[in-house]
């Protein structure tokens, strides 16, 4: 079972470990952001979202260990590169949408309680 503040400081950390990768594209594009989130989109999300964290505590360990701020910086965008690459690699989720959700959930406690809620399944 899933502890529910590590859940939510991973929003939080899986959207700023993701977005700087897909912001400009996603700002450049100006698609309008839906605001309904399927059940199946959710599904998609937590199954990214779960990778992400995975991606996130491997990194975070090596951070750890590392004092050289360019070998962070290094590690840090690897990090990133390899949570946009998991989300990407996600059946029926791509990068854009998963940020959408992601701060739709930020914003909106019941759409964050669902994803918690399918977190914990």
């Amino acid at each position: 079972m899933l502890n529910m503040k590590a859940v939510a400081t991973a929003f939080t950390v899986a959207t700023l470990a993701v977005s700087p990768v897909i912001v400009t594209p996603a700002l450049a594009q100006q698609a309008p952001v839906t605001t309904e989130v399927s059940e199946s989109e959710l599904d998609a999300f937590v199954v990214a979202l779960k990778d992400v964290i995975v991606i996130e505590e491997q990194y975070g360990e090596r951070l750890q260990q590392v004092s050289d701020e360019a070998e962070r910086q290094n590690i840090m965008s690897e990090a990133q590169t390899e949570m946009a690459q998991a989300v990407e690699a996600t059946p029926d989720i791509d990068i854009n949408r998963y940020v959408e959700i992601m701060q739709l959930a930020q914003a909106d406690p019941d759409l964050q309680a669902q994803l918690m809620a399918k977190l914990e399944q």
